[in-house]
């Protein structure tokens, strides 16, 4: 086995803790064959992510599809991952790249249909040896969450989180996969990304952004899909791909990643015994591209199905992140726009002068374009004021009229911003992979602050008058839809591999590595935060900041929008006022002058005010946050935004096919207690005025309040600070929890929504059941939810995905209020598929079919199981979510983290419990159904055998 065990056994446990090390620190290593490593160690959370690096995307292969084609054959295994026998396999898989390359070459429409039909037939023999999922059953087994990938125009990362103790594990799976991948289950993998295709072009947003992207870049790769095209779609090449795997798939074109529990000193010889194995090749330089002037395009007309508003932007070009202009032009854009509000172009909102103004750079890695969008004043502004306003702001970045106070805060928040985009390991993977992947180094992504500071008045003039310049295209928002390509369901025959479940030699030996056992890491609430009572109804958390000087403080105001259906709308309005002594303007650069920002959001049951910024200004912020507390200023002009915002929500709720799927998925839920049925609606502010709005939110202030602090000053400083400013004593009332119940169906029902224009069709169902008192109870529900429908070796992904190409995606999840506090309340199952419209009939009856003879595979139960641990321990809070962790926890009604049973009980769980689960609350119950789509191609006659057919409209599912 390649002397896998004689490399993996000698090396024990490496990730021991250190609380000296540098969180932000990157060992960068080069192994024999040329691939690049970046260790970054941060012993906070007990995981590592992990990710590999390709420096090739859609730009390598334009239009084709084929680096994205090559992202989805990863997952499929490789000569030993996947197979029960590759000698007799391969054959099969040759002749079907062989049919592959022929039908591409292939016209008439009669033939490709005989091709088709013989790959279907060698692709159903091929798949008698194939063991599907069989990676993914792998990461998880090894402590592995999160398993994904994606392409960009620039390359393709695979990642995942994963338990420390798997190094070796994660190492040797992700080597085998990149050296030895086969194409394996291609045809029914093709018609997945057929319905990634269809989804993207329901999005209402992704046909213009591509139209404008085919302009801008005309001539260039990115000028392309991503996905690529339709045609291209149609006629993958399986030659070519192989060659551009030989080409790209190479050491020194790659770049692995591990942040999070790891020790860089202790893995040399893993890494060199697994990713040094990996070949390595030669990768041309690439010749810089020409992109031809933007003032040459003419205005570009871009279609939106949304009536009523005007929009319009202008696209300029930009620096890239490797250029020495970046960090200017960064600062330029945050003078221009910033999450605290304060920009130029900002202010034309705030001052009401338009509906919304922004400027946003696009993040590609060999050309980059700025635009500056605008959306005047609804029903009456002027679009060609609009962005009269919006070039005069920018006139005055080239003039340099702007203060240096106004400078200087703006670069102290970008500091503050990169500093905190850094604090966290997930963050932090992020931010590597985009540095490894551009060619920047470590040292400069850490400089970016100190490069930002020194960025002077002259540098911004400089680089607003050079990129800011004639050359650029003006885009107008028009009513309308783009075209949808068709693509017809093909009508392949099922692949039904025989050995679903089973397991690899291959596997048979990594499983047999020894390990050590660590359970996962549970929160304690008393160790992980330390708790303070500030008066009987309000308490303080405090959590360590290991990272920086930076704080954070949460007001989190135990009253939401369950409570009262405007308090959402409190959360916005209360945002964008001022106080009765500053305006919103001066009142956000006030914040900013000291470095700190503010932001006030709202959910089911919180009011949740988050402040952040430097420690030594922690007073100061929080006198200033006081004066918003005690007196904001009504502003009709605000309250007025509330009621445009929430007649446009109301147009373009129903314009997403998705989107329409969520609503209906809640009112199948929750009845008329859906979020979207409660909420409020444009016409109910005609009864009520703007300070209505500020009195609601003095309200919210009496109710019982939770502050999380987590910074690096001492508990009774902050104590201290928070005592004086914060009016702590209004919090008298008691929390008033409301936990809507699950609805109760005893019918078989099928509701539908018909959509006409979708080219995707969401098919979803729920399934009610009984109340689960005890965690035992519990346990099993998750164990048959995960089984059935998470991630990769779940049955509603293998049977409907995986086997039958149906849908792109496939999953359910359980649906349980928290155990103290409801007890007795139902419990439920939902899921969702998005599938191509003509497919919709034969996918339903597959979904209820699963339902009735749920397939029994005890290798993916006990894979079901092992995901729920990862997840616990993976899903360990960072610093900065632990205190509101345990608070949610608290308010929930658990003394300790409700994990803490799950480790026990889950273990004991095996094939039996899920076969016994099944068999007691999911097979022969009634299931309900919806479906969301263009009924053009439902039988709905066909339907009526699965249970009673209910057509809803928008407002039976929507508020009115």
């Amino acid at each position: 086995m390649r002397k896998l065990l004689a490399f993996l056994i000698p090396f024990a446990f490496f990730a021991t803790a250190n609380a000296q090390v540098n969180p932000l620190k990157v060992t960068e290593k080069k192994l024999s064959n040329g691939l690049t490593v970046w260790i970054n160690e941060d012993h906070s959370q007990p995981k590592v992510y992990g990710a590999v690096i390709v420096k090739a995307g859609a730009k390598d292969c334009p239009n084709t599809g084929m680096a994205h084609y090559f992202e989805h054959i990863m997952f499929k295994g490789t000569d030993k991952i996947g197979t029960i026998d590759y000698t007799n396999e391969k054959p099969w898989l040759d002749s079907i790249s062989a049919k592959y390359d022929i039908l591409a070459e292939t016209k008439d429409a009669k033939q490709r249909s005989i091709i088709q039909k013989d790959i279907n037939r060698l692709s159903i023999k091929a798949g008698e040896y194939a063991i599907p999922n069989e990676f993914s059953s792998l990461i998880t087994t090894f402590g592995g969450t999160g398993l994904n990938a994606f392409t960009s125009f620039d390359e393709t990362v695979f990642h995942n989180s994963f338990s420390p103790q798997y190094i070796h594990q994660w190492c040797e799976l992700n080597s085998e996969r990149l050296m030895y991948p086969v194409f394996r289950l291609f045809q029914g993998e093709l018609e997945t990304v057929y319905e990634e295709k269809n989804m993207y072009s329901d999005n209402m947003l992704m046909p213009p952004a591509e139209y404008a992207e085919s302009k801008i870049f005309a001539g260039t790769p990115y000028a392309y899909p991503i996905i690529g095209s339709t045609e291209n779609l149609k006629n993958p090449r399986l030659g070519e791909m192989k060659k551009f795997y030989n080409k790209y798939y190479v050491a020194n074109n790659m770049t692995l990643i591990l942040t999070g529990d790891v020790n860089a000193d202790s893995i040399s010889n893993i890494l060199e015994n697994t990713f040094g194995r990996i070949r390595s090749g030669n990768v041309e330089n690439k010749q810089p591209f020409k992109l031809q002037p933007l003032k040459d395009l003419g205005t570009m007309k871009l279609k939106l199905p949304i009536p009523i508003v005007k929009a319009g932007g202008i696209i300029y070009r930009a620096p890239i992140d490797r250029d020495s202009d970046y960090n200017a032009f960064t600062v330029a854009l945050g003078l221009l726009s910033n999450s605290s509000k304060t920009g130029l172009l900002d202010s034309l909102r705030n001052d009401n002068k338009v509906m919304y103004a922004i400027a946003m750079m696009s993040p590609f890695k060999e050309t980059n374009v700025v635009g500056v969008g605008f959306v005047p004043n609804i029903p009456f502004g002027s679009r060609k004021k609009a962005e009269k306003m919006c070039v005069e702001q920018i006139e005055k970045l080239k003039k340099g009229d702007f203060s240096d106070e106004f400078l200087n805060s703006t670069k102290l928040m970008l500091e503050k911003s990169a500093q905190e985009s850094l604090e966290n390991i997930d963050n932090r993977a992020n931010i590597m992979t985009t540095a490894a992947s551009h060619g920047l180094s470590w040292d400069r992504v850490l400089d970016k602050g100190k490069d930002i500071a020194a960025v002077s008045r002259k540098d911004i003039m400089r680089v607003a008058q050079k990129y800011f310049s004639d050359d650029c295209v003006r885009a107008i928002k028009t009513f309308g839809h783009y075209q949808k390509d068709k693509v017809s369901q093909p009508g392949y025959s099922p692949i039904k591999p025989k050995h679903a479940g089973e397991e690899s030699e291959y596997a048979k030996e990594i499983k047999a590595i020894p390990t050590q056992d660590i359970k996962p890491k549970l929160v304690d609430f008393t160790k992980d935060a330390n708790t303070i009572t500030l008066a009987p109804k309000a308490r303080l958390y405090t959590v360590k900041n290991p990272s920086n000087d930076l704080f954070k403080l949460e007001l989190i105001y135990h009253r939401g929008t369950d409570n009262d259906n405007r308090i959402g709308d409190v959360a916005e309005y209360i945002g964008n006022v001022g106080t009765e002594k500053n305006t919103k303007n001066e009142f956000a650069k006030a914040m900013q002058k000291i470095g700190s920002s503010y932001s006030i959001d709202a959910n089911r049951n919180k009011f949740i005010i988050t402040l952040s910024g430097f420690d030594n200004n922690l007073s100061a912020s929080l006198k200033l946050l006081r004066e918003l507390l005690d007196s904001p200023k009504a502003d009709k002009k605000k309250f007025n935004e509330i009621i445009k915002d929430k007649k446009l929500e109301e147009k373009t709720a129903f314009k997403d096919n998705a989107n329409i799927a969520d609503i209906m998925s809640q009112k199948i839920m929750y009845g008329n207690n859906s979020i979207y049925i409660k909420r409020s609606c444009a016409k109910d502010y005609k009864k009520i005025k703007p300070e209505d709005l500020i009195n609601l939110f003095k309200d919210i202030q009496n109710y019982d309040l939770s502050i999380v602090y987590s910074g690096k000053l001492k508990d009774s400083e902050v104590e201290n600070m928070i005592k004086q400013e914060i009016p702590v004593d209004r919090s008298k009332l008691d929390y008033e929890p409301v936990n809507y119940k699950l609805e109760r169906y005893i019918t078989p029902t099928i509701y539908i929504y018909n959509n006409p224009k979708a080219r995707q069709t969401v098919i979803g169902s729920y399934v009610n059941m009984p109340q689960m008192p005890t965690e035992e109870d519990r346990e099993r529900l998750e164990l048959w939810g995960n089984y059935f429908g998470s991630g990769m070796s779940s049955v509603l992904f293998q049977e409907i995905r995986e086997f039958r190409a149906y849908a792109y995606y496939s999953h359910g999840y359980t649906q349980m209020p928290p155990l103290p506090h409801c007890a007795n309340y139902p419990t439920g199952f939902i899921s969702k598929m998005g599938v191509q419209s003509d497919k919709s009939m034969a996918a339903f009856e597959v979904l209820d079919s699963l339902y009735k003879n749920m397939p029994l595979r005890e290798k993916n139960i006990m894979a079901a199981k092992q995901s729920e641990i990862n997840s616990i321990n993976n899903h360990y809070p960072d610093f900065r979510s632990m205190g509101s962790t345990i608070d949610s926890y608290i308010m929930k009604g658990y003394t300790a983290d409700p994990n803490t049973a799950a480790t026990s009980i889950i273990p004991q769980l095996g094939f039996g419990d899920c076969k016994k689960f099944y068999d007691d609350y999911v097979k022969n119950k009634p299931i309900i159904y919806y479906i969301v789509g263009n009924m053009k191609n439902i039988n709905r006659d066909s339907l009526a055998k699965y249970g009673k057919v209910v057509e809803m409209k928008k407002d039976d599912i929507f508020h009115k």
